[in-house]
């Protein structure tokens, strides 16, 4: 079953979820088995947020426990999407920033590079 979440609450959970991805206080946002249908969350840092089961218009994929911070990184494929940590953007521009960030860490490139190929073969 499907919970439902008014604007205002979405608002709050994604406003301590910012917090808590500053390191600011706040907290995780557990978005799981909401309905998020009509909810505009394209501006809005979903990094490590738990989206299991919640009901989206637009499809995602978060892969967890990754890279050098093993953290959660979530793609919109249809936005052609990115969140991961502080980083935003598109997944040209995430690949090229992985290939000059962890050049030197061989793990970590294979682990984000299996993400991005995985991601691009869900367009």
């Amino acid at each position: 079953m499907l919970r439902t979440i008014t604007k205002d609450e979405l608002k709050i959970i994604l406003d301590n979820h910012t917090l808590w991805l500053n390191n600011k206080g706040g907290s995780k946002a557990d978005l799981s088995s909401a309905d998020l249908r009509s909810a505009d969350l394209l501006s809005t840092d979903l990094s490590s947020a738990n989206l299991s089961s919640a009901d989206l218009d637009k499809k995602y994929v978060q892969i967890s426990c990754i890279g050098s911070r093993k953290g959660i990184t979530t793609y919109c494929i249809d936005d052609d999407f990115i969140w991961c940590a502080c980083w935003t953007g598109n997944i040209k521009d995430f690949e090229k920033r992985v290939r000059e960030t962890h050049k030197e860490n061989k793990q970590y490139l294979k682990e984000y590079l299996g993400a991005i190929k995985y991601f691009k073969s869900l367009k």
